[in-house]
């Protein structure tokens, strides 16, 4: 396994994820780092930082992801009059 550590701040890391696709606008980049920045506050409890994620996993990214699925969702529930 190789260990990859990256720096920078939880907005930062968001800031550089790069995907297909429309870029997501500030407002779900934006709510992708409060996700970010929650989800880092409760991994401390637990003594685990970003670095020990970016052993295993993209976690800003995945933050990303899942802000942009929720903003599509949001658009498509409102396209359809929901």
């Amino acid at each position: 396994m190789v260990i990859v550590s990256i720096s920078g701040s939880p907005a930062e890391r968001v800031a550089a994820v790069r995907r297909y696709g429309t870029p997501a606008g500030p407002v779900v980049v934006a709510e992708a780092v409060a996700l970010l920045e929650s989800l880092l506050a409760a991994a401390a409890a637990h003594g685990v930082a970003l670095a020990d994620f970016d052993n295993v996993i993209d976690l800003p990214g995945g933050c990303l992801d899942v802000m942009v699925g929720k903003a599509r969702q949001a658009g498509r529930g409102t396209e359809r009059g929901r």
